[in-house]
């Protein structure tokens, strides 16, 4: 995946929408309509003519019957859609209704207005068509009738009053509406070629999951998914008086963005397991995301079947702390069990490839039976290309794994205290916090304490980080901080991370308070690593997501220039049908 498709992946929040109230865009019509009936009386229009009234009889009237009738007539069949949105629609082909009709009267005659705004109606139709298949449904003629409601009401008011508009509309419908044909049928081609999916079928199942909640998009992403296997590491923790804990590094990647797919794995995680957790990232990628929520259930199988299986230790090393080139591991090995903790910063860094915390963990069963290696995910201002397997920064990764594994081989292991906690925060996702707050693991050995914290969060701004490091090393031997890497941070926009929208003088009092509470909850432990093989996840698949992201994306840079073309169309039309009847 390139740097510019992972941008194109994340940019696929800047889709998320909401419709203003109903009643906003009804209120904003009816002006419209008191502001053009207003400046044709400015104008010297008489009460009579054709003009005076036009306003609110020729748009705002149409309009607000579109917003009523459009709703009923979609749920007519089976499809979701919101009065917010009928209003949404009616409200834009109704300014695209006011352009066409008094535009062109800037080059041409005022007689020529009942022309343009004939022209206007089978413009608005096809405009209407177009977003209503995108929208609810794909299905061009499951949409006519609801498409039809504005400017059919419109062409068969005025008929009676204009001559010639109920022609030259019946006409321009139907060019217009064999345009509107036409670009669904270029839109659906790139999409259906490359992935056997359809691209309309993505936009309806995401805007009714905008609009509704729906799962549709879910059974998208599963049409178009692969099952695979992963390995994920996690560590129990036994605590003397106190409830088991648990760190655990998922194997899937918590993403797409918003509640989609898997973009919540650590708080459905978390909460699965009942008790303190520390819900780290591992090495995953997009591609790795699962399908849907449910998919998730089958990682927490195996980890709850995995559970209480290792060899039990009362021991641990102290900390290590390794670098090769840009990156640098913080280590740690429970009896036969190692937890690393890497990171780059304060140089960028987005996601490692499942590939290269594999080949880690693979490396590391040298010395140890347990790997848990975690892509500590902790410096963000831009998207970078993720980290891939035979890339220059991988072997970086490589090399410093192996260097933590030799000293962890070869240190003496002496009885430690685990100590954990969660703080929840009361900051929104749009602000960059996810459901779980923050959460901290504290290693306490032979007075040493070593503090491991994980945001809830898709990264960490720029610096935050070392600032946060450099702060708790005043009173922490070591420490590393983390994210979880969720995506349900990810509705407003792609780059959202901690820090960047909240201040870190607004929330370090609540990172200070997630590291001080698990030295009180410090208590002598024993530890047992597990590697749970997590069988056939329906992720995304193998590059799909990028070919997705890539394909959506091209396909909402190519509708500008077909709206040209139906413009262009439609101005052709309008002329051909003006000289065929007004000749």
């Amino acid at each position: 995946m390139t740097g510019s498709t992972a941008t194109q992946l994340e940019g696929l929040s800047s889709l998320i929408m909401t419709a203003p109230s109903w009643k906003r865009s009804a209120g904003i019509m009816v002006l419209l309509g008191i502001a053009i009936e207003f400046m044709a009386w400015l104008g010297g229009a008489n009460p009579t003519d054709f003009g005076a009234h036009f306003g609110l009889l020729g748009f705002t009237l149409p309009a607000l019957i579109a917003l009523g009738l459009t709703r009923p007539l979609v749920r007519m069949y089976g499809k979701g859609l919101t009065w917010d949105w009928s209003g949404l629609i009616a409200l834009i082909a109704l300014v695209v209704c006011i352009i066409v009709s008094y535009t062109p009267l800037l080059l041409f005659a005022r007689d020529y207005l009942s022309l343009f705004y004939a022209s206007s109606l089978g413009i608005i139709f096809a405009v209407r068509l177009l977003l209503l298949v995108t929208v609810v449904d794909r299905s061009v003629s499951r949409m006519l009738a609801p498409a039809l409601t504005q400017s059919l009401f419109a062409t068969l008011f005025w008929a009676t009053i204009i001559p010639g508009i109920l022609v030259y509309s019946v006409v321009l419908h139907i060019f217009l509406g064999l345009g509107a044909w036409f670009i669904v049928w270029i839109l659906e081609r790139p999409m259906k070629t490359a992935l056997g999916v359809s691209p309309l079928a993505f936009a309806n199942a995401f805007m009714a999951y905008l609009i509704e909640g729906s799962h549709a998009l879910e059974e998208f992403f599963r049409e178009m998914g692969e099952g695979v296997w992963v390995e994920q590491a996690g560590i129990f923790f036994r605590r003397q008086d106190k409830e088991e804990a648990v760190f655990i590094v998922p194997g899937v990647h918590p993403g797409p963005l918003g509640e989609i797919g898997g973009s919540n794995l650590p708080k459905i995680l978390h909460d699965a397991l009942g008790c303190p957790a520390v819900i780290a990232h591992g090495a995953s990628t997009h591609d790795f995301n699962p399908v849907a929520a449910s998919e998730v259930a089958k990682g927490i199988a195996a980890v709850q079947e995995a559970r209480g299986t290792g060899t039990w230790s009362a021991t641990a090393t102290q900390p290590v702390r390794v670098a090769a080139g840009s990156v640098s591991v913080l280590a740690q090995s429970f009896g036969d069990t190692a937890l690393l903790v890497s990171t780059r910063s304060p140089l960028i860094t987005d996601d490692l490839d499942y590939a290269v915390g594999l080949a880690i963990m693979k490396a590391g069963e040298r010395h140890f039976a347990h790997v848990a290696f975690v892509d500590a995910h902790n410096c963000f201002p831009y998207l970078p290309p993720p980290v891939l397997l035979g890339s220059h920064v991988a072997e970086e990764y490589r090399t410093a794994a192996d260097l933590a594994f030799a000293a962890l081989a070869g240190a003496a292991q002496v009885p430690f205290g685990a100590g954990f906690s969660r703080v929840p925060v009361p900051f929104t996702r749009e602000e960059g916090f996810g459901d779980l707050g923050i959460m901290a693991m504290v290693i306490r050995t032979e007075g040493r304490e070593t503090l491991y914290l994980d945001f809830d969060a898709n990264n960490l701004h720029e610096g935050v980080r070392d600032e946060l490091r450099e702060r708790f090393l005043e009173d922490f031997d070591e420490c590393e901080i983390m994210t979880s890497d969720t995506h349900v941070v990810n509705t407003v926009s792609g780059m959202n991370p901690a820090g960047l929208n909240v201040p870190l003088e607004s929330f370090y009092p609540l990172a200070r308070k997630a590291a001080d509470l698990p030295r009180a909850d410090c208590v002598p432990a024993s530890a047992a690593g597990t590697t749970a093989t997590c069988g056939d996840i329906v992720v995304f698949g193998s590059q799909r997501i990028t070919q997705l992201a890539g394909l959506v994306t091209g396909s909402v840079g190519i509708i500008a220039p077909l709206a040209l073309v139906v413009l262009l169309v439609a101005f052709l039309s309008t002329v051909t049908v003006f000289f065929l009847f007004a000749g």
